[in-house]
C-alpha cells in the first residue's frame, strides 16, 4: 500500500518537473488580425471669410474739363463698355486744333526740307550769286579795256582807279554771296533737317495724344463690376464728397482726378485668417469648398491662390499668430452673381490632404527595427503572412496612412 503511494507521488512530481522544464513556445502569428482596404482619405480645414472682387481699379478724368453728365451712382451694378460719365470736350478740342496746325506747320517744313535745292531761299541764293558773277565779269572787262585806254591816253588815270574799287567792292559782294547760297543750302540738311524732323515727331505725338485723350471722353467700364469709391478714399470720405456735389453734372475735374472705383465682379476672391497652426497645411491650388448663408444653396469651389508668409499684427499680446490667405472664386454666372455679392460672409473648407485609396492602420500594427518601419501582413486568413516594409503618411483618428501595403490583413501584437 505504501509503495503505490510513493509511486503515485512520484509520477505527479515527474509531470511537475516535465512541466516546469518545457514550458510551451508561443507560436507565430499570435494576436489579433484586423481587416485594411483602400479607403478615401482627406484632410480639411474650416475658415471664414469675405468675399471681395478680385481687381478694383479706380477711374480717371481723361483730362482737364468739366462733366457733362453722371450717369451712374456708387453701389451700382454695370455691364462691360457701359458708359459711366460723359465729359464736357469743349476745351480739349480746342488743344488739338491747334496741336494739327502746329503738325501741319512742321510736315510741310519737313517737305521743304527734302527738296531743299529747289527753295526759295536757295533760289533766291544762286540768284544773287548769279548777278554777283556777272557783274564782276562786266566790271573786269571794262577795266580791261579801261587799262588799254589808259595806257594810249586817251582817260585819265581816276577813271582806272574808279573801275578798280568798283571791281573790289563787286568781288567782296560776290563773296558774300556764295557764303549766303553755302549757308541756305546747310539750311537743309545736318542739324536743321534733324530738327524739323524732331519737330515733327514733337507734334505728331502731341496730337495723337490728345486724339486719344479725346476719344475718352465717355468713361466706359471695361468690365463688370459695382460702382465703388476710389481706392483709398473711405466710404465716409466718398458720402462727403457725394453731398457737396463734387463729381456732379457741371463739376470741374482736373486730369487723373479718381472719380470713382469699378470693382470687378467677373471673378471674385475670399480673404481669410489662418491660425500659425494651420498654415503649413495650406498650398497654392488647394481646392476649396465654399458656403454662405447670404447664398444658401449655392455650393461654389474655389481654390487656394496666395498664402502670405508674413502674419498680421497680432490684436492681442500673447495669442497665436494668424496669417491671411486669399482664395480665388472661379467666373460666376449670371444666375450666382445675383445672389453672390460683395461683402457675403462665406464658410470655408480646404481639402488639405486626399488620398482615394489609403490604407489606414493602428499605430501598434507598426513595428520599428533598423531596417525601418514594417507590419505583419496577410492576405486574406487562409494565405500565410509576411512581414512587409511601409512608410508612413498621414495621421488620422482610427489610425496612420501606410503606402507599401495592400488590402488584406495585418496582425496586431498579442494584448491589444
Amino acid at each position: 500500500m505504501q509503495a503505490g503511494i510513493a509511486i503515485a507521488l512520484l509520477v505527479v512530481a515527474g509531470a511537475v518537473v516535465i512541466s516546469y522544464r518545457a514550458p510551451a513556445e508561443p507560436q507565430p502569428g499570435k494576436g489579433q488580425w484586423i481587416e485594411v482596404s483602400n479607403a478615401p482619405l482627406t484632410h480639411q480645414i474650416g475658415l471664414v471669410g469675405k468675399i471681395e472682387p478680385l481687381q478694383t481699379i479706380s477711374l480717371v478724368a481723361p483730362f482737364d474739363g468739366n462733366v457733362l453728365a453722371s450717369l451712374v451712382e456708387q453701389g451700382q451694378r454695370v455691364e462691360a463698355g457701359q458708359v459711366l460719365l460723359k465729359m464736357d470736350p469743349s476745351l480739349i478740342e480746342i488743344q488739338l486744333r491747334e496741336a494739327l496746325s502746329v503738325q501741319l506747320k512742321a510736315r510741310r517744313t519737313v517737305q521743304e526740307l527734302q527738296d531743299w535745292d529747289n527753295s526759295p531761299q536757295v533760289s533766291r541764293a544762286r540768284r544773287t550769286l548769279r548777278t554777283s558773277q556777272m557783274t564782276v565779269s562786266n566790271t573786269e572787262r571794262k577795266l580791261n579795256e579801261s587799262q588799254n585806254l589808259f595806257s594810249r591816253g586817251i582817260i585819265p588815270r581816276n577813271e582806272l582807279d574808279d573801275l578798280t574799287q568798283q571791281l573790289q567792292t563787286q568781288r567782296m559782294d560776290l563773296t558774300a554771296a556764295q557764303g549766303e547760297l553755302q549757308q541756305a543750302q546747310e539750311q537743309g540738311k545736318g542739324e536743321y533737317r534733324q530738327i524739323a524732323d524732331m519737330e515733327l515727331t514733337n507734334a505728331t505725338v502731341k496730337y495723337e495724344a490728345l486724339r486719344a485723350l479725346l476719344a475718352g471722353k465717355d468713361v466706359k467700364a471695361p468690365f463688370a463690376g459695382i460702382v465703388v469709391p476710389a481706392p483709398g478714399i473711405t466710404l465716409a470720405q466718398a458720402a462727403s464728397a457725394a453731398t457737396s456735389g463734387s463729381i456732379q453734372n457741371g463739376s470741374k475735374v482736373g486730369q487723373g482726378q479718381a472719380l470713382f472705383g469699378l470693382a470687378n465682379i467677373e471673378q471674385l476672391k475670399i480673404v481669410s485668417k489662418v491660425s500659425e497652426l494651420d498654415i503649413n497645411q495650406l498650398r497654392q491650388g488647394q481646392s476649396v469648398e465654399i458656403l454662405g448663408d447670404g447664398f444658401d444653396g449655392e455650393r461654389l469651389r474655389g481654390q487656394v491662390d496666395i498664402v502670405s508668409s508674413l502674419a498680421l499684427p497680432a490684436d492681442a499680446s500673447g495669442g497665436s499668430a494668424q496669417f491671411p490667405v486669399t482664395l480665388s472664386v472661379p467666373k460666376l454666372t449670371q444666375e450666382q452673381l445675383q445672389r453672390v455679392r460683395l461683402g457675403m460672409s462665406a464658410r470655408l473648407t480646404i481639402i488639405t490632404y486626399s488620398n482615394d485609396q489609403a490604407i489606414v492602420v493602428p499605430p501598434s500594427a507598426i513595428q520599428h527595427s533598423a531596417e525601418g518601419m514594417s507590419v505583419e501582413y496577410r492576405p486574406a486568413a487562409d494565405q500565410p503572412p509576411r512581414r512587409v516594409p511601409v512608410t508612413t503618411g498621414q495621421s488620422t483618428a482610427e489610425g496612420v496612412e501606410v503606402f507599401g501595403l495592400q488590402s488584406g490583413q495585418v496582425r496586431l501584437p498579442e494584448g491589444q
